[in-house]
């Protein structure tokens, strides 16, 4: 890139690094074209290219003046995320690595494609790493490296849709690497981008944050944000819970189910809940009868997921028969479940496998 030109932001400062368009809100962004001197309808324009079109590079925006295609060359940047490893599972599941710039040096996520008849699925990572330490996740061996920012939860969207191999996420859910969360302000804005009508115009209904339960985090959602709520529960008591997932023993199971009851009536919307079943940890028959009793209140849906085994934590998958029996008893209980299914195993690209896993290797890398 040359050296970036300098120019007067609407505050009256100077940009002197090229500026990531990618890291702001649409309105935002659009403001900051201003300051080239152009119209309105001249930064809309851009937008309309980078987010609707995919055309990213300022040159091929034909219909920009030649002086504004020239200055966006140096100072506006909207380049993709460097793809380091493109792995495809045998049941047509594509995960990424990815290449981002941390606070000291560059980091990796991975984000996973899922394609289905009706709909693709892009599952992305809004940290590098994760700091909540669930026994059972394999994201969380990594220990926390850092947030990413709203552009590069973006990008991650932006890149995969880039593909000419596949075809175009329809749906988006925040259940890769890290715990969204804990990263709430990059992840809303994120998804402001992702649904507005000059970004990628995704509809709020397909975007679902799944969290640990960071309680206090639920109880700030409004109406207004753009996704729907998931809830990793993966245990029916605190005893079990606490020694699977740390984060109960701040917000434990009464704490939390009563933000996700509020957040319910708050908003008017469902609850999903997250429930992984673990052999003899979470899939006995009082978890069954627990799961009923603390859950029929909400309004809400339940996953079951069966566990993904790896050679690097020590819970079991249950039998398919004990699975079929769970999922069974839950519905006679007349309570809406459904079973998961597992996508991407071979290349460790399942739910709680994302750790730049090599599927022919038998190492973890070091963070």
């Amino acid at each position: 890139m040359n050296e970036a030109l300098k120019f007067p932001e609407p505050q009256g400062s100077v940009l002197e690094q090229p500026w990531l368009f990618f890291d702001e809100e649409i309105e935002a962004a659009e403001e900051r074209l201003l300051a080239f001197g152009v119209k309105n309808y001249h930064a809309k324009s851009f937008t309309h290219f980078v987010y609707q079109l995919g055309v990213l590079e300022p040159s091929k925006m034909l219909s920009l003046s030649r002086d504004f295609r020239k200055r966006l060359q140096d100072c506006v940047d909207t380049r993709l995320l460097p793809i380091k490893k493109r792995l495809v599972s045998k049941d047509g599941t594509v995960k990424f690595l990815f290449e981002v710039r941390g606070p000291k040096s560059l980091e990796e996520i991975e984000a996973v494609y899922i394609p289905e008849k009706s709909r693709v699925t892009l599952c992305v990572s809004s940290q590098v790493g994760c700091k909540m330490g669930c026994r059972f996740c394999l994201t969380a061996q990594l220990g926390f490296r850092a947030n990413l920012s709203a552009g590069d939860i973006v990008r991650q969207v932006m890149t995969v849709n880039a593909d000419p191999e596949l075809r175009p996420v329809t749906n988006i859910v925040f259940m890769g690497m890290g715990e969204p969360f804990d990263n709430l302000d990059e992840v809303r804005k994120a998804t402001k981008i992702l649904t507005h009508e000059r970004g990628l115009k995704l509809s709020a209904r397909k975007i679902c944050v799944s969290t640990v339960g960071l309680a206090d985090r639920i109880d700030s959602l409004t109406k207004e944000e753009p996704f729907r709520l998931a809830v990793s529960l993966n245990s029916s008591d605190d005893v079990s819970r606490n020694e699977v997932m740390p984060i109960n023993r701040r917000w434990n199971l009464e704490r939390l189910l009563e933000s996700c009851l509020r957040y319910s009536q708050r908003t008017n919307k469902k609850v999903t809940f997250e429930y992984i079943l673990m052999k003899g940890v979470t899939d006995r028959d009082e978890d069954l009868r627990n799961l009923v009793r603390l859950l029929s209140p909400i309004p809400c849906k339940l996953n079951l997921i069966p566990y993904n085994e790896s050679p690097f934590t020590p819970f079991k998958r249950p039998t398919e028969e004990r699975i079929l029996e769970f999922h069974a008893g839950l519905l006679k209980a007349q309570f809406p479940v459904f079973i998961r299914k597992n996508r991407g195993n071979d290349i460790f690209a399942a739910c709680g496998m994302l750790k730049r896993v090599d599927p022919q290797s038998s190492v973890i890398p070091e963070a």
